[in-house]
């Protein structure tokens, strides 16, 4: 399947990165880190379905439910169709799982992995089963409270910025379908196991204070790729890239330059 693919910034004949968002955020998510990036890489925005732009097209494409190999294969496929063969891939969460996922089913392409809070396995059947329940019956609206507490370290809502508080409307405002798509696709991933296999030079980053994607979750999850390296984001929870682009700046530079 195709997905949405937006060139941030003109750059030709730099090294190609691309970002890819956590599930119910949209394109903007990664915008302060890619800013600050621009200048020294052709920078690529990718959209889960639906999320930034109209889901139809790209859901009806699908014959059978969303998968996250779908979703890896999708931004091949999407990307090759903007004559872009090879690059470095940075995904949060859900796009961390993508971007594992293109690291084990198309090396050739990936020249650099950043996968920031992520996992090998999401929850469980039942408890993807209650969130796309809630979200039929109530709306991406309704998982705004219990959301910004995964999503934001303490104390970061309160801080006289607008940036937690515009990506939790994005929340609020994304398509509940094109939401429930991509739950059900984190339902059926699970790459338990593979991580061995994987080549592609690997930077892991958590959020130091991530309920979820947990820093030793995470560290451990970086000891199953060889060569990994590890790092965590202080004062931070599941979106870093949102609390203190500036550090994840540094790291990504530093990764990118040695590949």
């Amino acid at each position: 399947m195709r997905i949405a693919v937006r060139a941030f910034n003109d750059n030709p004949g730099s090294p190609v990165l691309v970002f890819g968002n956590a599930l119910g955020t949209r394109m903007p998510l990664w915008t302060s880190v890619a800013a600050r990036l621009a200048d020294d890489f052709q920078i690529y925005l990718t959209d889960l379905p639906g999320h930034t732009l109209p889901a139809g097209d790209f859901l009806a494409e699908a014959s059978a439910p969303v998968t996250i190999e779908a979703l890896a294969s999708g931004v091949v496929e999407s990307l090759a169709e903007l004559g872009v063969e090879s690059f470095a891939y940075c995904g949060v969460s859900i796009s961390g799982a993508i971007g594992l996922t293109l690291a084990l089913n198309h090396p050739e392409r990936l020249t650099g992995l950043v996968a920031c809070a992520t996992a090998e396995k999401f929850g469980t059947s039942e408890s993807w089963d209650e969130r796309i329940g809630e979200v039929r019956s109530d709306g991406t609206g309704s998982l705004v409270d219990d959301t910004a507490d995964r999503w934001f370290a303490a104390g970061f809502l309160g801080e006289d910025i607008a940036t937690g508080h515009l990506i939790l409307s994005d929340l609020a405002l994304v398509d509940d379908e094109a939401y429930v798509a991509a739950a059900s696709a984190l339902k059926t991933y699970d790459v338990s196991g593979k991580l061995g296999s994987i080549t592609t030079p690997t930077l892991v980053m958590a959020g130091a204070q991530d309920p979820g994607c947990t820093p030793e979750a995470m560290s451990s999850l970086a000891e199953q790729i060889k060569d990994a390296r590890f790092v965590t984001i202080p004062d931070s929870a599941h979106l870093p890239m949102a609390e203190h682009p500036e550090i994840v700046v540094d790291h990504i530079q530093e990764f990118c330059g040695q590949l």
